[in-house]
């Protein structure tokens, strides 16, 4: 039997106003208005307030005094918090996933999504070799298997995916980052924690440091 997934009104008009939020074509800082939102979909306001609601939840939208709801609009210490705070949570789950009894089949999946990274960048695929980069630290939560862990990376790994679509055009490290994957992999491989991590952090600390250049540049 198929199971059927019902969705309510809020739920896809949440899920809309997410992905168009993330992917930038809402942009930082934009205002969402009921009015607007109401013409876009054809609905009465209630579905679209419980989406804002769980928008705002979720740290991707805030309410400012007689200005009303607008997406968030992120600064110097916005991005230095998010990247530090995504390093600690993907350090913890990549030293979980060193111990799991599936260690073998880590490597594996780790292995094959570098190979799909090296396709997409020479092909000059970029928005391929972001899905495969993103898919890379995807894997480490999935073998960590802490689902509090996940949880609590769910929500600021969507302001990450905003900043590095935001700036998408700026920044040009796609070969740094593949290169710090494989020196992650085979500190992995090694099973060496203390390097893997150190790469880690080294990993954020430069995509940190891309961002705030970006920022400076007034990109």
């Amino acid at each position: 039997m198929i199971e059927v997934i019902k969705t309510t009104l809020a739920d896809q008009i949440y899920t809309i106003l997410r992905d168009d939020i993330i992917s930038q074509r809402i942009k930082c800082g934009e205002k969402l208005t009921l009015k607007a939102l109401q013409e876009r979909f054809d609905i009465s306001s209630t579905p679209i307030r419980e989406a804002i609601k769980r928008l705002s939840q979720e740290g991707l939208v805030e309410h400012v005094t007689n200005v009303g709801a607008k997406v968030i609009d992120i600064k110097e210490k916005d991005i230095i918090e998010i990247y530090d705070f995504c390093s600690v949570l993907d350090s913890a789950a990549l030293e979980y996933a060193m111990r799991s009894s599936e260690f073998d089949e880590l490597v594996y999946e780790l292995e094959n999504c570098i190979k799909s990274q090296e396709i997409s960048l020479n092909i000059n695929d970029m928005t391929s070799f972001k899905l495969h980069s993103d898919n890379f630290h995807d894997i480490l939560y999935k073998y960590a298997d802490n689902s509090r862990l996940y949880d609590a990376a769910r929500n600021i790994r969507s302001q990450f995916t905003i900043l590095t679509n935001k700036y998408q055009n700026y920044i040009n490290a796609e070969t740094n980052v593949l290169t710090e994957h494989k020196e992650l992999l085979e500190a992995i491989k090694s099973k060496d924690v203390e390097k893997a991590s150190s790469i880690m952090a080294r990993h954020f600390e430069h995509a940190k440091n891309y961002l705030l250049k970006a920022l400076e540049e007034g990109n």
